[in-house]
């Protein structure tokens, strides 16, 4: 297994040789990015992945998280087109894990509320327009799609991403495995979800969680203060021969603005020296 961690923050804006040289100089072994960083507008892919090879970094895996749950058939159209774009664009430079989700996206003000504005006919028949664009291409170019389940959407927990993966049965299909959400959904038997998925875990996030899924009931504190099981985690990962990425998505929101100064690559080392007291 790799360890990696979730560029995010001031890192934006940082400079291909810079945040790989962070990367390698902290003790990690890859570095996962967002779409909105290395397929930014002025930036060039091929750039990150020259830094990373330089400094021996691995780019465990592409986010392009985009809701397809909308009310709005058009843009739903035009989303899974985007995620399209950005799984040729990772294979282009090598990279052939892109992280998704389905939506609705609960944090935003506009929202669309499963149940109330849409039913779950509709909701899941907007998730399947897409995944119907994406799976294919996906199988095409060779690159692993990582569906993340999220809390608030409806693909949010093990039953309900499994749902969406068993309505395709590709191999090209799996999970990028998030045990903080499902512990706020009150699974957190990280070994049952581990082994459950098997080989179906492309790539892993190490976050922790304390609360239960609704709004401003919940935080995803620093690793060993929440409810997830990390020695299980690894423990399960190493039963099943998983040899990919586990990497830190650090969401300490309070923390990082009264403690770190709003400095999110400055929770990067005390956050791997958490994870390695788990390895």
């Amino acid at each position: 297994m790799k360890i990696g961690f979730l560029a995010n923050g001031e890192m934006f804006g940082w400079e291909p040789k810079k945040l790989m040289s962070f990367i390698k100089e902290t003790g990690y072994d890859s570095v996962e990015l967002i779409d909105d960083i290395i397929f930014a507008n002025g930036k060039d892919a091929k750039d990150f992945k020259a830094a990373a090879d330089e400094y021996g970094v691995t780019i465990s895996e592409i986010l392009t998280q985009h809701d397809f749950v909308l009310k709005n058939a058009e843009q739903t159209a035009k989303n899974a087109d985007l995620v399209i774009e950005n799984m040729k664009k990772a294979a282009d430079i090598g990279v052939n894990i892109v992280n998704v989700f389905t939506g609705p996206v609960p944090w935003t003000p506009d929202a669309i509320k499963v149940g109330k504005q849409v039913s779950m006919t509709e909701a899941w028949g907007d998730v399947f327009s897409a995944f119907d664009k994406i799976v294919p291409e996906a199988e095409k170019l060779g690159v692993k799609v990582a569906v993340e389940n999220v809390w608030g959407m409806l693909a949010h927990d093990f039953y309900t991403n499994k749902f969406l993966n068993e309505h395709y049965k590709s191999d090209n299909l799996g999970v990028n495995l998030d045990p903080s959400h499902d512990a706020l959904y009150g699974n957190t038997d990280t070994a049952f979800l581990v082994k459950s998925w098997g080989k179906k875990v492309f790539h892993v996030h190490l976050k922790d969680a304390v609360g239960i899924a609704e709004d401003g009931k919940f935080v995803f504190p620093l690793i060993g203060e929440g409810i997830v099981n990390f020695k299980a985690l690894f423990d399960a990962l190493k039963e099943i021969g998983y040899d990919g990425t586990c990497s830190v998505e650090f969401e300490s929101w309070a923390y990082r603005a009264n403690t770190l100064g709003g400095v999110h690559s400055a929770a990067a080392a005390p956050m791997l020296e958490a994870v390695k007291k788990y390895l």
